[in-house]
């Protein structure tokens, strides 16, 4: 009897303890938050988030599979007649382009438009950065068939005839005038250093006698850092596609480069972003190269 009146005195006074009230009241508190709060939360988990708004983009019909900076130009894929036109060639001015410190070594010298905005700014620089009496001097340009075949090159076959492709020598100081001298000639062995290692940033390819080939930036760069040849970079391109694309770093930006293919007609669609900056050229080897520049 005194065991039963010792515990009900001792629950007695546990309830009456503070410390025990507040304990208790804390766990009834924490167990109707979790009750009310779970079940939001569990709500919450299954409602599906919002669909991030779908980027606009716009559909471009490609043409023009033999044409461009980086159309392949030699026996294997030789240009065809209407590959070969002159279509927007600029001429340049006969025997002096003032504006860029550069001389024209005849009058019918032709080049397609980019090439020559890229040849002005490459040859300011080096006419900025190394005063000289030396000028450079555009020998040649764009051929056509005819006149490939009176250069002893089998007509479609000379990079020339793209309109991409060029050939510079240099004018130096002989005696009271001026000689115009290749660039594998050692008097211009200073400008031909500076073009192996300047011609790149401004979109050419260039060997050590003279002729460079436009191709873009990213490309110009990728295939310098690489050491292949146009062929090889544009039989490698095409297994790079839109969503596994070939990734260069390239004067401070990123693109994206890859192949889509034509069908029999030389045509293709292309789908991108409406606000995308891009560039595609023919490769004459049944597609296209999509160059995007990442924003």
């Amino acid at each position: 009897m005194k065991n039963e009146n010792a515990k009900r005195d001792w629950k007695k006074g546990m309830l009456n303890n503070p410390i025990w009230q507040l304990t208790a009241a804390g766990v009834v508190i924490v167990a109707v938050l979790v009750a009310v709060l779970a079940p939001r939360r569990a709500g919450r988990a299954k409602t599906p988030t919002a669909a991030e708004p779908a980027v606009p983009t716009v559909t471009h019909t490609l043409s023009g599979v033999g044409r461009g900076p980086l159309a392949l130009c030699d026996a294997a894929h030789p240009q065809s007649k209407d590959d070969s036109v002159a279509c927007g060639m600029e001429c340049l001015p006969a025997t002096w382009h003032a504006a860029s410190g550069y001389a024209v070594g005849g009058a019918s010298i032709r080049l397609a438009p980019v090439v020559e905005m890229q040849l002005d700014r490459m040859i300011l620089e080096y006419t900025g950065r190394n005063a000289n009496y030396s000028v450079p001097c555009i020998v040649s340009g764009y051929r056509d068939l005819a006149e490939q075949a009176a250069a002893g090159k089998t007509p479609g076959t000379d990079p020339a005839g793209t309109g991409y492709a060029l050939t510079l020598s240099l004018c130096v100081p002989q005696g009271d005038g001026m000689t115009v001298v290749p660039l594998s000639n050692p008097l211009a062995q200073s400008f031909s250093a500076w073009l192996a290692s300047h011609a790149a940033s401004y979109g050419f390819i260039y060997d050590s006698g003279g002729t460079l080939r436009y191709v873009g930036v990213p490309h110009a760069l990728a295939l310098l850092r690489s050491s292949i040849s146009l062929h090889e970079y544009v039989s490698a391109l095409t297994e790079k596609t839109q969503t596994a694309p070939l990734k260069i770093e390239a004067a401070g930006a990123t693109y994206s480069v890859f192949f889509v293919p034509s069908d029999k007609e030389g045509k293709a669609t292309l789908a991108l972003p409406e606000n995308a900056v891009f560039s595609v050229s023919g490769t004459n080897a049944g597609g296209y190269i999509v160059t995007v520049r990442e924003q």
